[in-house]
């Protein structure tokens, strides 16, 4: 049942209509109608002003009106509104004898706080790549204050993550010259999911495959954000009893691309978790071999005709303080570097990072791309 007051405004109202085909026919302060071309002729009306006494009635009514047009419930329609601007990643612990839609204590208790570790983790990595945390960045343990948990659903019993995916605003314009704060801490909570997909998906694949992972790919993974953390937040959950098997899946926000080859989803059972458990135990050595992420845009650019490299000034959030890291890119990633600053596109730069107090921070790089967290590899083609 929907609440009396919808949790969403307008803007929301419009983002959704907007990605789902809908467009504005007339409207001004108080209300706006929108129309859905085809033979049906659809029109709905749009309450505009939140504090309006019948604000909650009109919106009420373009949600019946909504879901009888896409054929949905109405508590579907309204998450899907109230949730546009955010990422919802799900996950479900199953077992043939929960029929019930419960769980017992224990399991349910390791879900909740696994879910907490499996966030903490991935933000750990978004940062820093690392294949054991002894200690976690401030900034990622900040995340399980961050994001929020939706009503637990039916289905087994299935946990939703809500995390911005990114505001209402554009992101950045063209040949943007510094960073928005605000908008850096917004994406923060994209990227940390877009690094938790993708560390799960290599996961999937290594325990899926038909021998045992190598070394050297085990070290690999720890650049695709995989660590001895997330590997434990996941076998803590299908270690408990009346629990077989823990999928997560990822319902991408629909005014922001998801990043490219991100997976729907994922799932782990009890033959899964035997490989990530002797993952996990390879990755425990790891603690010394990390490598620093870096996220922001490219501000300054200068190359001589006749130099193979270029220099390339990134600016960036250093302990949630803006700051230029500059670096020396080859030919090629300085291409790259051009493009995006042109076109207004974040990057992510991972390598080893040089800070010192009142000094110029330096990064010796070795990756340099659009960020693809936010759907930038498509943007520039790649």
């Amino acid at each position: 049942m929907v609440d009396n007051y919808p949790n969403f405004g307008p803007e929301e109202i419009r983002s959704y209509l907007k990605v789902t085909g809908w467009a504005p026919v007339s409207g001004g302060d108080v209300a706006e109608l929108w129309s859905l071309p085809g033979p049906a002729d659809e029109v709905v009306l749009v309450p505009m002003k939140p504090g309006a006494p019948d604000f909650a009635k009109r919106t009420r009514i373009l949600l019946q009106d909504l879901a009888r047009v896409e054929c949905e419930e109405i508590q579907s329609v309204h998450d899907a509104i109230a949730t546009v601007y955010h990422d919802v990643t799900a996950l479900r612990a199953s077992h043939p004898s929960l029929s019930d839609g419960s769980i017992p204590l224990e399991s349910g208790y390791e879900l909740f706080v696994s879910a907490k570790r499996l966030r903490v983790a991935s933000a750990a990595a978004t940062i820093r790549r690392q294949g054991h945390f002894r200690n976690f960045p401030t900034r990622a343990r900040d995340q399980a204050r961050e994001v929020r948990l939706g009503q637990t659903r039916r289905g087994s019993y299935i946990v939703p993550i809500i995390s911005q995916a990114r505001s209402p605003e554009d992101v950045y314009s063209p040949h943007q010259d510094h960073i928005d704060v605000q908008v850096e801490e917004t994406l923060f909570d994209r990227r940390v999911t877009a690094t938790m997909s993708r560390a799960l998906a290599v996961l999937e694949e290594m325990a899926g495959a038909e021998r045992e992972p190598t070394r050297s790919e085990i070290n690999d993974s720890i650049g695709e954000g995989v660590s001895y953390e997330l590997c434990q937040a996941l076998t803590k959950v299908v270690n408990t009893e009346s629990v077989s098997a823990l999928d997560v899946s990822f319902n991408w926000s629909r005014v922001a691309a998801p990043p490219p080859g991100a997976p729907a989803r994922v799932e782990f059972n009890g033959d899964a978790i035997d490989v990530v458990d002797r993952v996990s135990e390879q990755l425990k050595t790891k603690v010394y071999t990390s490598e620093h992420v870096i996220y922001g845009v490219v501000t300054d650019l200068s190359r001589h005709p006749e130099d193979d490299t270029g220099r390339v000034g990134v600016q960036t959030l250093i302990q949630r303080r803006s700051r230029t890291v500059w670096m020396d890119l080859p030919g090629s990633d300085y291409h790259v570097a051009v493009r995006c600053h042109d076109a207004g596109i974040p990057v992510r730069v991972r390598g080893t990072l040089t800070s010192p107090p009142g000094g110029h921070a330096r990064m010796s790089v070795a990756d340099f791309g659009p960020d693809p967290s936010l759907g930038a590899d498509d943007v520039l083609g790649h």
